[in-house]
C-alpha cells in the first residue's frame, strides 16, 4: 500500500492537507492500525486515537503516524521517561525526608519542653508536693513507676487540669504516644466518675448488666482484652450485633480496661493504692516540735511510696495471694540548731527520713491470730534493714527496705500498731538527736 501524500510538507508532527477525502481517512486509519500491530508484536504498544485522527483530518491536518521507525522511537522514549519517573518516586519514598531548619527547630523545642517537664517533676517531688502529671512523667522515665497513682484521690478540677497537661505532653512527646494515649483514656474515665456522670460505655449499657460486663472485663489480661475487642468488632462488622449500643458500650469498657492494664503492667511496678499528694493526716498524727525544731515548715514535709522487696517464692501447690497495701515514707528537713546555723530556706539541708507508715489489708485472713511484723538485717548494709509482714494463709508475706534507725514507741510521738477491720496499721517515727557542742 502506498503512503498517503500531503499537499505541502510541514515541520510539525502533522502536515496540512487541502482536501481530505474519505479514502485518505481510511488509508490513514489502516496505516495507523498496521503500525500499532507491528509495534505490539515487538512488545511496544502504540495506542491509536481514532477520534483525534478524525478531528485532525477534518481540520485539514494529516497525522504523522505512518512510520514504524518514528513510532518505535516515541514508544521507547515514553517507556524510558516512565521508568525514570517510577525510580525517582521510589527513591523519594525509601529515603528519609530532608531535615529542614523548621523541623530541626521544632525538634529542639520539643526536647527542651520535655526536659523542663522532667525538671519540674523532680523539683516538686523533692519538696514533697508532686502533681498528678509529675507522677506520670516520673513513671514514664522509670524512676518512680506508679502511673495509676496519678488518678487516685484527685479532685475533679485536678483531673481536668491533668487532662489538659496530658494533651500538651502528647503533643511534644510523639515517641511515647501509646503511654499518653492510655493516660488520656484513664483520665477521661476518672473525670466522668468524679463528675458523677457515667462514662460513654456505662451510658450505653443497661444498669442491670453493667456490673456483670465490668466483672468480666476487669478480670482479663491485655491479650485477652484485645482478643475480646477483635471478636466484638468482627461481630458488629458482620451485622450479628442486634443491639449496637450494647456492644459499643462493651467496646468502650474494654478500651478503658486495656489502658489501665497497659499502665499497670508497664509503668506501675509499685503497688500503691493512694493518691500521690495525699498525706492521710487522719492516720498519721502531727508531731509537735520542741524549741530546737520550732522553725519547721509543714509545707516542706513530704511523703512518697515505698516499693516492696522481693522474697523467695512460695512452694508450689500453695495458693497464696499478695495483700494490698499502702506505704508512705515521711521525709523532711531537720531544722535543729546546727542546720539553722549552716543552712537557710534558699539552701535547705538535705532531706532525711523521719518515719514510715504501713497499711496492709487482710480482709480474708483465716484464723484469729493477728498479723505481725519482724525486722531483719539487710545483708552487710548497716544503714538499712528489712521489715517483713506475716499473716498466714491465704496471704503471702510482703517486705520493705527501710532506714535502720531507732524507733519512737510513744503514742504521743506518733507510734501506732493496730489490726482492725481486716487492716494492719503500723506508723512509727525515728528518734531525733539534737546537736550539742
Amino acid at each position: 500500500m502506498a503512503k498517503p501524500r500531503a499537499a505541502s510538507p510541514s515541520p510539525s508532527p502533522a502536515r496540512e492537507i487541502t482536501r481530505p477525502s474519505s479514502s485518505l481517512s481510511k488509508a490513514v486509519r489502516r496505516r495507523a492500525d498496521a503500525v500499532s500491530h507491528k509495534l505490539a508484536a515487538h512488545g511496544l504498544g502504540a495506542f491509536v486515537w481514532h477520534k483525534k485522527l478524525d478531528r485532525d483530518l477534518a481540520r485539514g491536518l494529516l497525522p504523522d503516524i505512518v512510520s514504524i521507525r518514528s513510532e518505535r522511537r516515541r514508544c521507547l522514549a515514553r517507556r524510558k521517561e516512565a521508568a525514570a519517573v517510577s525510580s525517582s518516586a521510589a527513591s523519594r519514598r525509601s529515603s528519609p525526608p530532608p531535615i529542614t531548619t523548621a523541623s530541626l527547630a521544632r525538634a529542639k523545642e520539643a526536647a527542651f519542653l520535655l526536659e523542663q517537664s522532667r525538671i519540674r517533676a523532680e523539683t516538686r517531688f523533692g519538696y514533697g508536693r508532686p502533681k498528678p502529671i509529675d507522677v506520670l512523667v516520673k513513671s514514664l522515665d522509670g524512676t518512680r513507676p506508679r502511673a495509676l497513682a496519678a488518678f487516685r484521690g484527685a479532685s475533679l478540677e485536678d483531673l481536668r487540669e491533668l487532662g489538659r497537661e496530658i494533651d500538651q505532653q502528647a503533643e511534644i512527646d510523639r515517641a511515647n504516644g501509646p503511654f499518653w494515649e492510655a493516660a488520656k483514656i484513664m483520665c477521661d474515665a476518672e473525670i466522668a466518675r468524679a463528675a458523677g456522670t457515667a462514662g460513654h460505655g456505662e451510658r450505653l449499657l443497661h444498669a442491670a448488666i453493667l456490673a456483670d460486663v465490668r466483672s468480666v472485663v476487669e478480670g482479663k489480661s491485655v491479650e485477652e482484652l484485645e482478643a475480646m475487642q477483635e471478636a466484638v468488632a468482627a461481630r458488629m462488622a458482620a451485622g450479628e450485633a442486634m443491639v449496637v449500643e450494647h456492644w459499643q458500650g462493651v467496646t468502650e469498657l474494654i478500651r478503658v480496661e486495656k489502658a489501665k492494664k497497659y499502665l499497670e503492667q508497664n509503668y506501675s511496678t509499685c503497688d500503691d493504692e493512694a493518691a500521690p499528694s495525699s498525706d492521710d493526716k487522719n492516720d498519721e498524727p502531727e508531731i509537735t516540735d520542741d524549741v530546737d525544731d520550732g522553725n519547721a515548715d509543714a509545707d516542706e514535709e513530704g511523703s512518697e511510696a515505698l516499693c516492696p522487696v522481693a522474697l523467695p517464692q512460695t512452694p508450689p501447690g500453695t495458693e497464696q495471694r499478695k495483700p494490698k497495701y499502702i506505704t508512705r515514707v515521711r521525709s523532711g528537713f531537720e531544722w535543729n540548731k546546727y542546720n539553722r546555723l549552716h543552712y537557710d530556706s534558699d539552701q535547705p539541708p538535705p532531706k532525711i527520713v523521719k518515719g514510715y507508715k504501713f497499711v496492709v489489708h487482710y480482709p480474708d485472713l483465716a484464723g484469729t491470730k493477728p498479723p505481725e511484723y519482724t525486722i531483719h538485717e539487710d545483708g552487710e548494709s548497716g544503714e538499712t534493714c528489712i521489715i517483713r509482714f506475716h499473716a498466714g494463709p491465704p496471704y503471702e508475706d510482703v517486705a520493705f527496705r527501710i532506714v535502720n534507725k531507732e524507733w519512737e514507741y510513744s503514742r504521743k510521738a506518733g507510734f501506732r500498731c493496730t489490726f482492725e477491720r481486716g487492716a494492719l496499721h503500723l506508723n512509727f517515727n525515728f528518734k531525733r538527736f539534737f546537736y550539742k557542742r
